[in-house]
C-alpha cells in the first residue's frame, strides 16, 4: 500500500511519552501505533509467541516423522489421539487470546 499522506498531531510531552511507551510495548512503530489506534484496530501483544510457535513447529515436525516411519513400516502405528487432543486444546487457547470480542489491550 502506498502511504503518501501525512498527518500532523500535537500532543503534550506527557501524552507523547505515554503514546511512545505504548507503541514500544506493542512492538510497532509510533506511526503504526497511532494509525492503528485511530482506525480502531486491535493491538494485541503476546509475549513469547515466537517461542510458542517454534515449539509447535517442532512438535508438528516430530509428528510428521512418526507418520512417515509408520507408513514405511519401520514402527507400528501409534495412537496419537491424546496428542491430537492436547494440540487442539493449545490451538483453542491461542485463538482465545486473539478473540475479537474481548481482546487484551495494551
Amino acid at each position: 500500500m502506498n502511504k503518501n499522506k501525512f498527518i500532523t498531531l500535537r500532543v503534550t510531552e506527557e501524552e507523547y511519552i505515554k503514546i511512545k511507551e505504548k507503541a514500544k510495548k506493542s512492538k510497532v512503530t509510533l506511526s503504526k501505533y497511532v494509525a492503528f489506534s485511530a482506525l480502531d484496530k486491535n493491538i494485541i501483544v503476546i509475549d513469547g509467541m515466537k517461542d510458542v510457535a517454534k515449539q509447535l513447529i517442532k512438535i508438528g515436525t516430530n509428528l510428521n516423522q512418526l507418520v512417515v516411519l509408520c507408513h514405511e513400516g519401520k514402527i507400528s502405528c501409534l495412537d496419537l489421539s491424546q496428542c491430537r487432543k492436547e494440540i487442539h486444546e493449545i490451538w483453542q487457547l491461542l485463538n482465545s487470546l486473539t478473540d475479537p470480542i474481548n481482546p487484551p489491550r495494551v
